[in-house]
């Protein structure tokens, strides 16, 4: 076995994987050889399985918008995910790195009690799934010290009483795990607690935990990335979980000193999956009982070290066409010139590549010796099975949000005098049959529908796209949407009253003709529309009856419904070949 921790990036690549993978064949998604997820039980040669999934700033996020081509999230998911995980030999658990329970930023008095709701839900779900220890941020007291269940992982901060509990070795599946958490100095004042130094505190209580036997030590990282680095450098876990500015996650882990940083995606887009193998018996003697980890890399990492590889020959292969064709020409010393020593060394660098990318077209096999890891981020895709237990109490959190909504709703701004107010399409009709006959055959005109259908047409985070005048004076709100349900022709056009009053002949116009993007960019954000495009999607909405001549204007080209099918066929198989892998 060639040394370990050789390491072409500080990415969590290792050369081990490369000669890791000429030994065997490749278990699915991760999953190991050798007995252990098999359905045989666990083997006999002392090995012993874990898998710990971590999760980091939630934020209230029970599931995703729908509305996206490619929507990842939902709690279901996630507990059908580690459902499959659990099987005979392997030890399930589940930790999160702190921002669990509310999203950013202020939250209106209105949604506060919504957001709570989902705040205990999100608890509640997280502990039937195993949760064996949760970090704290800020934005878990945004409610309150009072809300924060349960307790969190704080070593580093004093006077937190029982928002804070001190840290202890669980053991998962026969595998004796310590779980420790330090927090920021934000996230100690907003439980009305001090915060001292992160490093001495994980230190301090690290150690007793190994001295309490932990095999694996696993710190929660609710800290910015720098010091979640020093940690990591420092503390003496074998683990630690970014909690802070996650993003879309790390894709592969990052060795730091004897201790791997990993970070999963925000709002459970995407989970962290780490499959920890020990090879030694509980309670074994000698120096393999307590060996550290060795990064095994594992089927999902060849895969994006050879995406890597695949990049990085395309663009060494274009460099090098250009520089021979430049030296051909004869081109004098200088920036244009193509240096022969520099254009050897690439060409070297190019076979370098190819060799590797060669080698890793075998199977994937763990390491020979030794203890070892594997780290994948799980996206959360509609493609996945949902579990049908969590589905039930996910409607049920819909009706109890509804309903909680709905009583304390109040009615839009009334109609003022002189003012436009909204009408509904209704109105429209009488004069306008050709465009609302076309409006009626868009994907506005059923808006409301896809909130009927999922259950949300009482959740404030839905509605206001979905409906006409949200909001505006003799408009809609939620639980005051007659006649303005779904995306009407006064969302574009404008309140009509005053026209509809005149039949038409006022002057000038109260009604808007062309509409402009920055209306569409309202509800068509990168977050809930990917695919959007302006003149594309105004392809779809105008035509004969209903803009001709705007239609005539736009020309030929692509539409929002191609865009978005083709969103939607990319998605469907990236899901497909997710499962596949599974």
């Amino acid at each position: 076995m060639p040394p370990l921790m050789r390491r072409r990036h500080a990415t969590g690549w290792t050369l081990a994987v490369v000669a890791a993978a000429l030994g065997g064949s490749a278990p699915s998604c991760g999953r190991l050889a050798n007995g252990a997820g098999t359905g045989k039980g666990a083997p006999a040669d002392g090995t012993r399985r874990l898998v710990l999934f971590y999760t980091a700033e939630v934020h209230g996020a029970v599931e995703p918008c729908g509305c996206n081509s490619d929507p990842l999230g939902d709690i279901s998911r996630l507990a059908a995910v580690m459902a499959d995980a659990r099987r005979p030999g392997t030890g399930v658990g589940l930790v999160d790195a702190g921002g669990l329970l509310y999203p950013e930023g202020t939250i209106s008095p209105r949604e506060r009690p919504s957001s709570d709701i989902r705040a205990r839900f999100l608890v509640a779900q997280y502990e039937r799934l195993g949760l064996v220890g949760i970090g704290l941020a800020e934005t878990d007291a945004s409610s309150g010290p009072a809300e924060i269940r349960p307790a969190r992982l704080a070593s580093n901060v004093t006077g937190a009483g029982a928002a804070v509990r001190p840290p202890r070795v669980e053991n998962i599946g026969g595998v004796k795990v310590g779980i420790v958490g330090i927090a920021g100095a934000e996230a100690a004042a907003a439980v009305g607690a001090k915060a001292g130094d992160p490093g001495e505190a994980a230190r301090r209580d690290i150690t007793e935990l190994r001295r309490q036997g932990a095999e694996v030590v696993v710190l929660l990282a609710p800290v910015e990335k720098n010091v979640a680095r020093r940690l990591a450098r420092d503390a003496g876990a074998d683990v630690v979980v970014l909690g802070r500015r996650v993003g879309a996650g790390m894709s592969r882990l990052e060795r730091v000193g004897q201790t791997f940083l990993v970070a999963p995606a925000d709002e459970l887009q995407r989970v962290g999956r780490l499959e920890i193998v020990l090879r030694t018996a509980p309670g074994a003697a000698g120096p393999a009982s307590t060996a550290a980890l060795q990064d095994a890399g594992g089927p999902e990492a060849i895969r994006l070290r050879k995406e890597e590889i695949d990049r990085a020959l395309g663009r060494l292969q274009i460099d090098l066409a250009a520089w021979t064709q430049r030296s051909a020409a004869g081109k004098p010393t200088g920036e244009s010139a193509a240096d022969p020593a520099f254009v050897a060394t690439k060409r070297r660098e190019l076979a370098e590549l190819q060799s590797e990318r060669s080698r890793l077209d075998a199977p994937w096999a763990p390491p020979a010796t030794g203890n070892y890891l594997i780290n994948e981020l799980v996206p959360l895709r509609r493609s996945l099975r949902r579990d049908n237990a969590v589905v039930t109490a996910m409607k049920k959190l819909d009706r109890q949000i509804a309903a909680l909504n709905l009583k304390q709703a109040a009615p839009p701004p009334p109609p003022e005098p002189g003012r436009a107010h909204y009408v509904g399409t209704a109105k429209c009709t009488s004069c306008h049959k050709s465009a609302t006959t076309f409006w009626k055959q868009t994907v506005h005109a059923h808006a409301w529908k896809t909130l009927v259908d999922g259950g949300k047409q009482a959740d404030y985070k839905c509605v206001s796209c979905h409906v006409t005048g949200y909001g505006q004076v003799g408009g809609s709100t939620l639980g005051f949407t007659r006649n303005l349900e779904s995306v009407q022709c006064e969302t574009c056009h404008g309140p009509g009253s005053i026209h509809v009053a005149a039949d038409g002949n006022e002057e000038p116009s109260s009604v808007k003709r062309d509409t402009p993007e920055t209306v569409c960019l309202g509800c068509h954000t990168e977050q809930h529309s990917d695919t959007f495009k302006f003149e594309a999607y105004m392809r779809d909405i105008v035509g004969p009856g209903h803009g001709a001549k705007r239609r005539e204007a736009l020309g030929p080209g692509e539409t929002g419904h191609q865009l978005r099918s083709a969103a939607l066929a990319k998605a469907k198989l990236a899901g497909a070949a997710q499962i596949k892998k599974m």
